[in-house]
Formats: structure tokens, C-alpha cells, sequence
């Protein structure tokens, strides 16, 4: 499991802590009140009472020492009190390293997680100090920035989260945003592919149509020159329609009709009448006639009852 991100402690948060010495060695009357922080093996003071005969001073973070109280105070994570140092055999070499105090009472501050931030402490070189009489006190202001260490680790808890989300929302966006593009690729793709398809879808029919009309046609043509019964011109008549119905436009154009009877086809579907077409061609009506009833027979349409233009129109 990675280590939890600690975050730093803010000014007004310190100032908070410097008004609590502060007024915690006015009650005492001790010298010194610290507020040590703990960093693995490395201990720092964070906050001292302002007072003149603090010989304390900031100087950032040392070696931890198992002859200074504080370091007594973290490992066990117990209150410490010691009332002269210079009578006990545990610390008769603790003055040496504590500015020569001999009283000392501190407590332990923690992390919610329970691990060590530092301690809270009171120190003099009098044994009779008057701060064992306020244990209660400084019990409570040790829950108080303890408190303190509680929220300020859930504001860092929730700024980790919130950046956490935020970068797997980011994920998740452009993860969709590629997702999108490779869609609309592949919607372009498949659009150009069906336009394709249906291009080769006509020509395949266009050809299919010219290549039946070519082969089928000569022959059509040629039985029409017998003398056929009725039945049989009738039989004709519908496989020449039938063969007329396969071909598309492009088809009739190309493959059915002359070049003048395709333009007369064109005018036709133009709603022009025979009189107007044979005034823009430079042709005679009867001229004009004549190659509609081409046309019509070409196409099938033997029946008087189809109309020329309406079958050209719906064949558009």
C-alpha cells in the first residue's frame, strides 16, 4: 500500500497552534512550549512559545536522539513526565541535549491514521514546575490539534480524490473522443463503401441490360420481318416490352434509339409537343411522327393506350 500523502500545514493553522503555546506557558509558567514535528527519523521544532528565556530556536529538522523526551514521547506514543532529569538513571543525559531542562511533560500528537506527527510539550529547568498541575488542560489542547490533524488530512484526502476523478474523467473523455472519431471514420467509411456498391450495382445492371438488348435485339428484329399470327406478334410485342423494361434510361438512350430519336425522347419529357419539337429541330411534324412511332415500337409500345409520355417520365 503507497504511503498516504501528508499535507503541509497552512499559516492560519499555525498561527492557531502559536496562540495555544503561547497561552499554555503563561498557565505553567514554564520557559519553553513546543510543538515538535516528526519526519521518519528526523525531528523538527514546528512551533515555539514566544517568550525571551526560550532557549529553544528554529533550526529545521535533526537527528532523532533516544536521550530527548520528544523522541521518548513518539516511540511509545504515551505522555511523558519527567520531574528532574538530574535524579533519574533514564535521563541524566537528557539536559545535555534539551537546552538544560530537567522538567519535562509532553504528549503525543498523531495523524488520524495514528502515525506520529510529533508532540506537544512543556519544559524547565525548575522541578517543582507548576504544569503537573495542569495535565487536563494540556490533554485538552492536545486533542485540540489533533482534531486539527484530522481535518486537515481529510481536506488532502478529498483534494486527492477530487484529482483522481478528475483525471479519470479527463481519461474517460478522450477515451470517448478517440472512441467518437474511429466512429465517424468508420461511418464514412461504410458510406463511401455502400456509394460504391451501388455505383457498381448500376453498372453491373447497365452492362447486363446493354449486353441482353445487344444480343437479344438483332433478333427480335429479324423475326419481325416474317409473317407472324397474332399470337405470336402478341408474344413479341411483350418480350420486346419486357426487354425495354430491364434497361434503365441510360440503356434506351444507348443502346435502343438513334441519336435523333434520343433527342426527340428528351423534348418529349420535356412535356413538348410534336409541332414544338419539330420547330426546334428544324424538322417537319410528320418527320417528328414518324420517329415517335420509331420509338414506340422500339420500346413495346404497340398498345395505343400506353402513353409515350408518361412511360418516358416514369422511366427517368
Amino acid at each position: 500500500m503507497s504511503k498516504k500523502q501528508r499535507p503541509d500545514i497552512p499559516s492560519p493553522l499555525l498561527e492557531k497552534w502559536q496562540h495555544i503555546v503561547d497561552l499554555l506557558a503563561q498557565l505553567t509558567g514554564t520557559p519553553a512550549t513546543l510543538i515538535t514535528c516528526v519526519r521518519k527519523d528526523e525531528i523538527c521544532l514546528l512551533v515555539r512559545s514566544d517568550q525571551l528565556d526560550n532557549p529553544f530556536q528554529y533550526t529545521g529538522f535533526g537527528k532523532r536522539c533516544s536521550d530527548m523526551y520528544c523522541d521518548e514521547v513518539i516511540r511509545n506514543q504515551k505522555p511523558l513526565l519527567v520531574e528532574d532529569a538530574t535524579q533519574s538513571d533514564d535521563w541524566k543525559n537528557a539536559p545535555k541535549f534539551e537546552q538544560g531542562m530537567t522538567f519535562y511533560l509532553g504528549y503525543p500528537l498523531i495523524w488520524p491514521d495514528s502515525e506520529p506527527f510529533g508532540t506537544i510539550c512543556v519544559m524547565d529547568r525548575r522541578s517543582d514546575n507548576e504544569a503537573q498541575k495542569h495535565h487536563a488542560l494540556i490533554e485538552e489542547f492536545q486533542a485540540l490539534i489533533n482534531n486539527d490533524l484530522m481535518l486537515l488530512q481529510e481536506l488532502e484526502d478529498n483534494r486527492q480524490r477530487q484529482r483522481q476523478l478528475e483525471y479519470s474523467l479527463e481519461e474517460q473523455n478522450l477515451e470517448l473522443t478517440s472512441q467518437s472519431t474511429d466512429l465517424d471514420e468508420t461511418h464514412t467509411a461504410l458510406r463511401v463503401l455502400l456509394r460504391q456498391h451501388e455505383q457498381d450495382r448500376k453498372a453491373i445492371r447497365l452492362e447486363a441490360n446493354e449486353e441482353l438488348t445487344r444480343l437479344v435485339l438483332p433478333y427480335l428484329e429479324r423475326i419481325e420481318q416474317e409473317a407472324l399470327s397474332t399470337t405470336q406478334s402478341n408474344c413479341l410485342a411483350r418480350l420486346r416490352h419486357q426487354l425495354s423494361s430491364t434497361a434503365d434510361q441510360q440503356s434506351i438512350a444507348t443502346t435502343l434509339l438513334s441519336p435523333t430519336e434520343q433527342k426527340i425522347v428528351r423534348f418529349i419529357q420535356q412535356d413538348k409537343s410534336s409541332k414544338e419539337i419539330a420547330d426546334l429541330m428544324h424538322l417537319a411534324k410528320s418527320t417528328i411522327d414518324f420517329h415517335r412511332k420509331n420509338i414506340r415500337k422500339k420500346l413495346g409500345l404497340k398498345s395505343g393506350s400506353i402513353n409515350l409520355k408518361s412511360y418516358l417520365t416514369s422511366r427517368v
